[in-house]
């Protein structure tokens, strides 16, 4: 293992898209300031991460958003709420954006380079009203068709500079890690598959998907990172209970686990700014030197 990305979509528990039909702001009930021990862990393990921050969370969270920063993690785009891309119109994404980001680096007092959508739901008309936002990298693609919320996104004239890592002129795109079981892809680096998924089993998918690459991408949310009590709507679906509540008590310590099985292989943990920066400096011509 080469190079390892921890990334946290840093959004509140309620924005999850089987939620969404559902009054659940009201419950004054909040994960985002719950992520101190999980900071705190970082620190300890010496991990730098990228925070994909929902703005309209942000000012709320100001003191969060900047003990981040003050720890040495980056900031991100997470959008300015949690709805799906495909919802939104053109002129919608690019105002929303803009705002998000004046949001953001107000709150950070950073700049923010970095996006991810919402449900990686980016494709690539959106892609480039990203980057004439000044946005310098999104972080939304995945090959997983099975999900009915992910999209395809075409990287048509981008090139591959490094596994998981695409370029086209000054601007990156970091893949989200699959790894292809028999027809399916799955995602093995985060989400629902990282709290469903034993320990051991992760394992050794991982170390299947380390014989065909050199990079990882781990992604990660915050109500995935504290054991409180979250009230569930009634009315919710068995499913949707699942998917929402499967592994959460447990899955810090596995987190915990997994950084230190990746560092044990000799991966470097990198947030994705800093790695395109590396990149934008190592290059000539388009290629790596």
């Amino acid at each position: 293992m080469k190079k390892v990305f921890l990334t946290v979509d840093l959004e509140e528990w309620y924005d999850l898209e089987y939620l969404s039909g559902f009054d659940l702001k009201s419950s004054g009930v909040e994960v985002i300031p719950r992520i101190i021990d999980f900071l705190d862990m970082l620190d300890e393990l010496g991990v730098k991460a990228t925070f994909f921050a929902v703005a309209e969370h942000t000012e709320k969270n100001a003191d969060i958003i900047r003990e981040i920063v003050r720890r040495g993690h980056e900031i991100a785009c997470h959008g300015l709420d949690h709805k799906l891309l495909y919802e939104k119109g053109d002129e919608t994404f690019r105002e929303e954006i803009a705002e998000a980001k004046r949001i953001l680096e107000r709150v950070a007092r950073r700049p923010v380079i970095g996006y991810r959508a919402s449900c990686f739901s980016m494709d690539r008309g959106k892609l480039e009203l990203l980057r004439k936002a000044g946005f310098l990298y999104d972080s939304s693609k995945i090959t997983f068709a099975q999900h009915p919320l992910y999209r395809y996104l075409d990287l048509i004239g981008f090139e591959k500079v490094d596994d998981l890592i695409y370029r086209d002129g000054e601007f990156f795109e970091f893949e989200i890690p699959t790894l292809k079981i028999q027809k399916y892809s799955v995602p093995i680096s985060g989400g629902g598959y990282l709290r469903l998924f034993p320990f051991s089993l992760l394992k050794a998918l991982i170390n299947k998907y380390e014989l065909r690459h050199e990079n990882f991408l781990i992604y990660v949310h915050p109500f995935e990172l504290t054991a409180m009590n979250l009230p569930m709507p009634g009315g919710l679906k068995a499913a949707s209970r699942l998917r929402c509540l499967i592994g959460r008590k447990r899955n810090l310590k596995k987190l915990r686990k997994l950084i230190l099985h990746l560092k044990s292989k000799g991966g470097e943990f990198r947030t994705l700014g800093g790695e395109r920066g590396i990149w934008l400096s190592s290059v000539k011509g388009g290629i790596p030197v």
